[in-house]
Protein backbone atom coordinates (compact mmCIF):
# COMPACT_ATOMS: atom_id res chain seq x y z
CA UNK A 1 0.00 0.00 0.00
CA UNK A 2 1.26 3.79 -0.59
CA UNK A 3 0.44 6.31 1.72
CA UNK A 4 0.86 10.10 0.25
CA UNK A 5 -0.21 13.54 1.44
CA UNK A 6 -2.70 15.39 0.43
CA UNK A 7 -0.54 18.42 -1.56
CA UNK A 8 1.43 15.36 -3.09
CA UNK A 9 -2.15 13.88 -4.60
CA UNK A 10 -2.73 17.48 -5.99
CA UNK A 11 0.87 17.41 -7.97
CA UNK A 12 0.35 14.13 -8.57
CA UNK A 13 -2.43 14.87 -10.47
CA UNK A 14 -3.16 11.13 -10.81
CA UNK A 15 -1.22 8.77 -8.22
CA UNK A 16 -3.35 5.58 -9.34
CA UNK A 17 -1.81 6.13 -12.96
CA UNK A 18 -5.68 7.52 -14.58
CA UNK A 19 -6.93 4.39 -13.24
CA UNK A 20 -10.79 5.16 -11.56
CA UNK A 21 -10.26 4.73 -7.33
CA UNK A 22 -12.95 3.68 -5.21
CA UNK A 23 -13.04 6.19 -1.75
CA UNK A 24 -13.87 6.45 1.82
CA UNK A 25 -13.43 9.49 4.05
CA UNK A 26 -12.40 9.91 7.80
CA UNK A 27 -10.40 10.01 10.94
CA UNK A 28 -11.08 6.23 11.30
CA UNK A 29 -9.63 6.57 15.21
CA UNK A 30 -9.88 2.64 15.96
CA UNK A 31 -10.63 1.47 12.36
CA UNK A 32 -13.56 -0.50 14.36
CA UNK A 33 -16.12 -2.36 12.85
CA UNK A 34 -18.05 0.55 11.68
CA UNK A 35 -15.10 1.65 9.96
CA UNK A 36 -13.96 -1.62 8.64
CA UNK A 37 -17.47 -1.86 7.03
CA UNK A 38 -17.15 1.58 4.54
CA UNK A 39 -13.57 0.05 3.65
CA UNK A 40 -14.31 -3.38 2.74
CA UNK A 41 -17.15 -1.90 0.02
CA UNK A 42 -14.68 0.22 -1.52
CA UNK A 43 -12.21 -2.83 -1.35
CA UNK A 44 -15.24 -4.81 -2.98
CA UNK A 45 -14.75 -2.76 -6.11
CA UNK A 46 -11.86 -4.25 -7.11
CA UNK A 47 -10.20 -4.86 -9.92
CA UNK A 48 -12.21 -2.30 -11.56
CA UNK A 49 -11.71 0.42 -9.17
CA UNK A 50 -8.41 1.15 -6.69
CA UNK A 51 -9.52 0.99 -2.80
CA UNK A 52 -8.58 4.39 -1.23
CA UNK A 53 -9.07 5.82 2.31
CA UNK A 54 -8.47 9.36 3.11
CA UNK A 55 -7.49 10.13 6.45
CA UNK A 56 -6.18 12.44 8.95
CA UNK A 57 -2.95 12.70 11.23
CA UNK A 58 -4.38 11.77 14.81
CA UNK A 59 -2.44 15.17 15.61
CA UNK A 60 -5.18 17.19 14.65
CA UNK A 61 -8.14 15.05 16.39
CA UNK A 62 -8.63 17.93 18.38
CA UNK A 63 -9.51 20.08 16.33
CA UNK A 64 -11.51 17.70 14.48
CA UNK A 65 -13.48 15.85 17.97
CA UNK A 66 -13.88 18.84 19.99
CA UNK A 67 -12.18 19.46 23.43
CA UNK A 68 -13.90 16.30 24.73
CA UNK A 69 -11.24 14.27 23.11
CA UNK A 70 -9.34 11.80 25.10
CA UNK A 71 -6.59 10.47 23.26
CA UNK A 72 -6.32 8.20 20.30
CA UNK A 73 -7.12 4.78 20.08
CA UNK A 74 -4.29 3.62 17.39
CA UNK A 75 -1.03 5.64 16.55
CA UNK A 76 -0.62 6.91 12.67
CA UNK A 77 1.47 4.05 12.40
CA UNK A 78 -0.92 1.27 13.44
CA UNK A 79 -3.91 2.49 11.73
CA UNK A 80 -1.61 2.39 8.26
CA UNK A 81 -1.42 -1.29 9.26
CA UNK A 82 -4.59 -1.99 9.18
CA UNK A 83 -5.54 -0.21 6.19
CA UNK A 84 -3.15 -2.58 4.77
CA UNK A 85 -4.40 -5.39 5.98
CA UNK A 86 -7.69 -5.08 4.60
CA UNK A 87 -6.90 -4.60 1.14
CA UNK A 88 -6.52 -0.74 0.65
CA UNK A 89 -4.11 0.07 -1.99
CA UNK A 90 -3.86 4.00 -1.58
CA UNK A 91 -3.99 5.88 1.76
CA UNK A 92 -4.43 9.76 1.19
CA UNK A 93 -3.36 12.09 4.64
CA UNK A 94 -4.50 15.62 5.14
CA UNK A 95 -3.20 17.85 7.72
CA UNK A 96 -6.02 19.95 9.17
CA UNK A 97 -5.41 23.22 7.92
CA UNK A 98 -7.21 26.25 7.88
CA UNK A 99 -7.27 26.52 4.32
CA UNK A 100 -8.84 22.89 3.72
CA UNK A 101 -11.23 23.55 6.41
CA UNK A 102 -12.75 26.11 4.69
CA UNK A 103 -13.08 24.32 1.64
CA UNK A 104 -16.82 23.21 0.53
CA UNK A 105 -18.09 19.37 0.35
CA UNK A 106 -18.81 20.43 -3.26
CA UNK A 107 -15.26 21.57 -3.83
CA UNK A 108 -13.92 18.43 -2.13
CA UNK A 109 -15.83 15.98 -4.24
CA UNK A 110 -14.49 17.99 -7.47
CA UNK A 111 -11.38 17.49 -6.24
CA UNK A 112 -11.25 13.40 -5.90
CA UNK A 113 -12.96 13.35 -9.26
CA UNK A 114 -10.67 15.37 -11.08
CA UNK A 115 -7.43 14.15 -9.58
CA UNK A 116 -8.34 10.70 -8.28
CA UNK A 117 -10.84 9.77 -11.22
CA UNK A 118 -13.07 8.45 -8.30
CA UNK A 119 -15.75 6.14 -9.96
CA UNK A 120 -17.20 5.10 -5.88
CA UNK A 121 -17.36 6.29 -2.71
CA UNK A 122 -18.75 4.86 0.77
CA UNK A 123 -19.68 7.19 3.81
CA UNK A 124 -21.15 6.44 6.83
CA UNK A 125 -25.20 7.40 7.21
CA UNK A 126 -23.74 10.40 9.81
CA UNK A 127 -20.84 11.77 7.88
CA UNK A 128 -20.45 15.50 6.89
CA UNK A 129 -17.75 17.43 5.38
CA UNK A 130 -16.69 20.55 4.02
CA UNK A 131 -17.27 24.49 5.63
CA UNK A 132 -18.63 23.93 8.66
CA UNK A 133 -19.45 20.67 8.01
CA UNK A 134 -21.98 21.66 5.69
CA UNK A 135 -22.17 18.99 3.50
CA UNK A 136 -23.95 15.85 4.67
CA UNK A 137 -24.01 12.07 3.32
CA UNK A 138 -27.12 12.62 0.96
CA UNK A 139 -25.87 15.75 -0.62
CA UNK A 140 -22.94 13.46 -1.10
CA UNK A 141 -24.87 11.28 -2.83
CA UNK A 142 -26.53 14.15 -4.94
CA UNK A 143 -23.36 15.79 -5.66
CA UNK A 144 -21.87 12.40 -7.14
CA UNK A 145 -24.92 11.37 -8.98
CA UNK A 146 -24.40 14.62 -11.10
CA UNK A 147 -20.70 12.88 -12.53
CA UNK A 148 -22.73 8.83 -12.23
CA UNK A 149 -20.26 8.49 -9.61
CA UNK A 150 -21.96 5.52 -7.17
CA UNK A 151 -22.43 6.25 -3.73
CA UNK A 152 -23.16 3.57 -0.69
CA UNK A 153 -24.18 5.55 2.48
CA UNK A 154 -23.74 2.53 5.48
CA UNK A 155 -25.95 2.99 8.72
CA UNK A 156 -23.88 2.96 11.88
CA UNK A 157 -23.18 -0.54 13.07
CA UNK A 158 -24.25 -1.38 16.60
CA UNK A 159 -23.08 -3.65 19.91
CA UNK A 160 -25.61 -4.22 22.74
CA UNK A 161 -28.09 -2.21 20.32
CA UNK A 162 -26.23 1.18 20.59
CA UNK A 163 -24.10 2.55 17.65
CA UNK A 164 -20.32 1.73 17.68
CA UNK A 165 -18.30 5.24 17.37
CA UNK A 166 -14.68 5.81 17.84
CA UNK A 167 -15.92 8.06 21.22
CA UNK A 168 -17.69 5.11 22.60
CA UNK A 169 -14.71 2.81 22.41
CA UNK A 170 -12.87 5.63 23.76
CA UNK A 171 -15.23 6.17 26.93
CA UNK A 172 -15.06 1.84 27.36
CA UNK A 173 -11.35 2.19 27.52
CA UNK A 174 -11.01 4.58 29.85
CA UNK A 175 -13.79 2.98 32.00
CA UNK A 176 -11.67 0.01 31.88
CA UNK A 177 -14.28 -1.70 29.95
CA UNK A 178 -11.81 -3.50 27.33
CA UNK A 179 -14.14 -6.25 26.26
CA UNK A 180 -16.60 -3.71 25.22
CA UNK A 181 -13.94 -2.19 23.29
CA UNK A 182 -12.75 -5.00 21.90
CA UNK A 183 -16.46 -5.86 20.83
CA UNK A 184 -16.83 -2.40 19.04
CA UNK A 185 -13.80 -2.94 17.30
CA UNK A 186 -13.53 -6.14 16.38
CA UNK A 187 -10.03 -7.14 17.68
CA UNK A 188 -8.33 -6.48 21.06
CA UNK A 189 -7.26 -2.84 22.13
CA UNK A 190 -3.57 -2.71 21.42
CA UNK A 191 -1.27 -0.10 22.81
CA UNK A 192 1.71 0.73 20.88
CA UNK A 193 4.48 0.96 22.42
CA UNK A 194 6.68 2.72 19.27
CA UNK A 195 5.05 5.50 19.60
CA UNK A 196 6.27 6.44 22.89
CA UNK A 197 9.37 8.19 23.76
CA UNK A 198 12.65 6.08 24.66
CA UNK A 199 11.34 3.90 27.76
CA UNK A 200 12.42 5.21 31.16
CA UNK A 201 13.78 2.48 33.84
CA UNK A 202 11.40 2.85 36.83
CA UNK A 203 11.47 0.93 40.70
CA UNK A 204 8.68 -1.56 39.00
CA UNK A 205 10.55 -1.75 35.71
CA UNK A 206 10.62 -0.24 32.15
CA UNK A 207 7.48 3.16 31.42
CA UNK A 208 6.22 3.97 28.73
CA UNK A 209 4.74 7.17 28.03
CA UNK A 210 1.86 6.50 26.38
CA UNK A 211 -0.31 9.63 27.29
CA UNK A 212 2.41 12.07 26.34
CA UNK A 213 2.36 11.19 23.02
CA UNK A 214 -1.36 11.35 22.54
CA UNK A 215 -2.91 7.68 23.19
CA UNK A 216 -5.36 6.80 25.12
CA UNK A 217 -4.59 4.13 27.98
CA UNK A 218 -7.07 1.97 30.94
CA UNK A 219 -7.42 3.56 34.21
CA UNK A 220 -4.43 2.68 36.61
CA UNK A 221 -3.61 -0.86 38.12
CA UNK A 222 -2.34 -4.11 37.02
CA UNK A 223 -3.24 -5.89 33.69
CA UNK A 224 -2.71 -9.76 32.40
CA UNK A 225 -1.34 -8.48 29.04
CA UNK A 226 0.25 -10.07 25.74
CA UNK A 227 3.25 -8.22 24.58
CA UNK A 228 3.76 -8.67 20.83
CA UNK A 229 7.52 -8.43 19.57
CA UNK A 230 8.90 -7.52 16.25
CA UNK A 231 8.46 -10.99 14.69
CA UNK A 232 5.21 -11.94 15.54
CA UNK A 233 6.66 -13.31 19.12
CA UNK A 234 4.40 -13.00 22.31
CA UNK A 235 4.87 -13.28 25.49
CA UNK A 236 2.19 -12.73 28.19
CA UNK A 237 3.05 -10.81 31.01
CA UNK A 238 1.29 -8.51 34.28
CA UNK A 239 1.79 -4.91 33.47
CA UNK A 240 1.72 -1.55 35.17
CA UNK A 241 -0.66 1.42 34.26
CA UNK A 242 0.61 4.63 36.08
CA UNK A 243 0.11 8.30 35.74
CA UNK A 244 -0.05 7.75 31.89
CA UNK A 245 2.28 5.15 31.26
CA UNK A 246 2.75 1.21 30.58
CA UNK A 247 5.31 -0.08 33.29
CA UNK A 248 6.53 -3.33 31.77
CA UNK A 249 9.30 -5.42 34.56
CA UNK A 250 12.77 -5.42 33.34
CA UNK A 251 12.60 -9.44 33.75
CA UNK A 252 11.93 -9.91 29.76
CA UNK A 253 15.36 -11.86 28.52
CA UNK A 254 16.14 -9.75 25.72
CA UNK A 255 12.52 -9.55 24.45
CA UNK A 256 11.48 -6.50 22.62
CA UNK A 257 8.19 -5.34 22.67
CA UNK A 258 6.46 -3.67 20.04
CA UNK A 259 2.74 -3.72 21.11
CA UNK A 260 0.66 -4.37 24.49
CA UNK A 261 -2.59 -6.35 23.55
CA UNK A 262 -5.10 -6.04 26.45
Amino acid sequence: MRVIEWSQFLEENSPLGGNPSAVTVGIFDGVHRGHQALIERVVSQKPGAAPVVITFRQSNHKKVSGSGHRGDILTFRQKVAIFESLGVSLTIVIEFSEAFSRMSGAEFLQILYDYGKMSFMAVGSNFRCGYRLGTDALMIRELNAQRDISTCILPPLTEGGHPISSSKIRAAIVQGKLELAKAMLGRPFTVDLFGASSPVRTADGFAYDIAGCGCILPPPGRYPVLLLGKDGDRKPVEILIEGGSVIIAGHLEGFCPEYVEF
